[in-house]
């Protein structure tokens, strides 16, 4: 695959994804998406270059079917809270909905209270959490785990 050069929040690319490849959105969460007065910039500005530079690693990297069994746990533990479905990693096309690559390339990559944001994630639906949603997040080229869709945001 070739490195992409430009691209704009929001625009879509396509991705291998379980079964094949998908069409999926990219977009911004960081530091990036404020003007300089700190308001948010319009729809459709352009990634900067260390955007950029996480997604090109990401896309080179990261295959999600190589943490199918961190998925399929991930979702498991959701349904335990209310029901007793659990699911198989053979489950996953129909159980998770990748819909977007969050960046969140920022200056602030840790909470006060020590909690660490992803760089980069899948961002998406899931059955076990329809609420909440579900992303599979990325920090200093690391799987750091996965949690639910505000955890980027």
């Amino acid at each position: 695959m070739n490195p992409i050069t430009k691209l704009n929040s929001g625009d879509y690319i396509t991705i291998p994804l379980f079964c094949g490849e998908e069409e999926v959105e990219v977009f911004c969460t960081g530091d990036n998406q404020f003007d300089d007065e700190g308001d948010y910039k319009e729809d459709g500005f352009p990634l900067i270059q260390t955007e950029l530079d996480c997604l090109n690693w990401f896309l080179e990297n990261i295959n999600i079917n190589d943490y199918k069994k961190e998925i399929t746990a991930y979702c498991n533990e959701r349904y335990e809270m209310c029901s007793d479905t659990e699911i198989t990693e053979e489950d996953l096309p129909d159980e998770v909905s990748i819909v977007a690559i969050a960046i969140n390339v920022t200056s602030l990559f840790q909470s006060n209270d020590g909690f660490v944001y992803p760089e980069i994630s899948f961002y998406g639906d899931c059955e076990c959490d329809p609420e909440h949603g579900i992303c599979i997040g990325f920090r200093d080229k690391k799987f750091l785990g996965i949690y639910s869709q505000d955890w980027t945001l």
